[in-house]
């Protein structure tokens, strides 16, 4: 860690305060590098630990622009902060280096690193990732945007690091070397954040700047890598794909069959694409094929993601909270419509400034209803003809239960952020699994 040295006596400023900031801090702390600390709130969520464990640590609460940023050899920023909010943009004008918790990572990093990218399916795919490779004797170190923060994996007894990457944290990310990366897909999103749709996908395509083995979706333009090169996935014509033997579907890499989709406990076509992803992600590392087959026989799946809660007189009820965008929400109605009219659709929350125009294809193909609520609801009834807006949650469930029939799903895929009436998604979800388990309790 000599880097950290090298650093140990310029000026820090640690930009934001929230679980990303408050990591960076201990992580600088634990290292004998003292940092400053700025927040534009005046309480922030980490400031209660700080002032119980480093009292002495210089904090500035408040207007960024007091702050006196312009003053640092170093700003390390939090994901949740734009580089150009106006003060930031004035102390990289003035030439304070800006990076983010990643970028500090890859600076201190030796071990191989497989990273992913996209809209939607990072999770799923980092995790089985992860779980392939332990699988095959190899220890895993997982996170990012994803359970355990980057730094936090560094001076474990690794192999290799699996990480989770957003846009936010690719936009102050440079020197990250990538033994293997991949963006799944990219849809608008964060359309709040980004002057428009191509630079939201140049924040994506910064994965690939120090990349070795590079993986793309072959069925979306926008992330191809710039160099032309790497290797491509698709259920179809493309270099990791599905192909067809004596009737039974295969998994295949080259034009050679590996393995039976059969294999795979997780249903639907976004699944199998996951699945390709995985075995185009781990083609440097040489696995043996039986780590892939029996971590695909046991992958549950993550919560929130597609996840059947119910059962329930015929009536399925899933949890799709994770659909925070229109493509997830697509994906979502695509692989569980198995036949027109049966879906009955919740959506809402808070659309980030996007645009839902794709939605109404889908919708109009496999939803019966829609039901939407929160801050963004009522722009979803001009997307379908038998469109409702409510006031919350529970309302919806309770009326999506009280029109669906035998066969029908209920699919909470918002489309939208939760941020307007939650914590988090996570929380979203887990208020809809409850009133699932009361409506089905009757």
């Amino acid at each position: 860690m000599q880097y950290l040295n090298a650093i140990r006596n310029k000026k820090i400023t640690v930009l934001g305060l929230g679980v990303t900031g408050l990591g960076i801090v201990r992580f600088l702390l634990s290292h004998n590098i003292v940092p400053r600390i700025v927040d534009s709130r005046p309480v922030p969520p980490g400031a209660q630990w700080l002032a119980d464990n480093e009292p002495d640590c210089e904090a500035v609460f408040g207007p960024l622009a007091e702050a006196g940023l312009s003053s640092a050899d170093m700003i390390i920023i939090s994901p949740g902060i734009a580089l150009y909010e106006a003060t930031v943009a004035q102390a990289i004008a003035d030439g304070v280096e800006v990076i983010g918790d990643i970028e500090l990572f890859a600076r201190l990093n030796d071990k191989p690193v497989v990273a992913v990218t996209g809209s939607n399916g990072k999770s799923t795919v980092v995790t089985l990732a992860s779980q392939v490779l332990s699988e095959a004797g190899m220890k895993v170190g997982l996170g990012g945007n994803i359970g355990t923060a980057a730094l936090d994996l560094l001076g474990q007894d690794f192999d290799v690091f699996v990480l989770e990457l957003s846009s936010f944290q690719l936009e102050t990310t440079h020197s990250l070397k990538c033994a293997s990366a991949m963006i799944l897909n990219i849809t608008e999103d964060h359309m709040d954040r980004y002057p428009d749709f191509s630079a939201y996908c140049e924040a994506k395509q910064r994965i690939y700047q120090h990349t070795d083995h590079l993986v793309f979706n072959a069925k979306d333009e926008n992330t191809f890598n710039n160099r032309q090169q790497g290797v491509s996935v698709a259920l179809d014509n493309a270099d990791y794909q599905l192909v067809t033997h004596d009737g039974e579907s295969y998994f295949a890499a080259h034009g050679k069959a590996l393995l039976p989709v059969s294999c795979m406990k997780l249903q639907g076509k976004h699944n199998q694409f996951n699945a390709l992803a995985v075995m185009a992600l781990l083609a440097p590392f040489s696995l043996p094929l039986s780590a892939f087959e029996q971590t695909f026989s046991k992958f549950m799946g993550l919560a929130h993601r597609c996840q059947l809660v119910a059962d329930y007189h015929g009536i399925k009820y899933f949890n799709d909270s994770k659909a925070t965008n229109v493509g997830a929400t697509v994906a979502a109605l695509e692989s569980l419509a198995t036949s027109e009219g049966k879906l009955i659709l919740i959506v809402g929350g808070d659309a980030k400034g996007a645009d839902l125009t794709p939605l109404i294809e889908p919708m109009s193909k496999y939803c019966k209803a829609i039901y939407g609520f929160g801050k963004d609801g009522s722009l979803f009834l001009s997307l379908h003809r038998n469109s409702h807006l409510v006031a919350t949650l529970e309302d919806a469930v309770k009326q999506a239960q009280a029109i669906a029939c035998n066969g029908d799903c209920i699919l909470l895929a918002p489309a939208c952020a939760s941020i307007d009436m939650y914590p988090n998604y996570m929380a979203r979800g887990e208020e809809f699994c409850r009133l699932v388990e009361e409506v089905t309790r009757c």
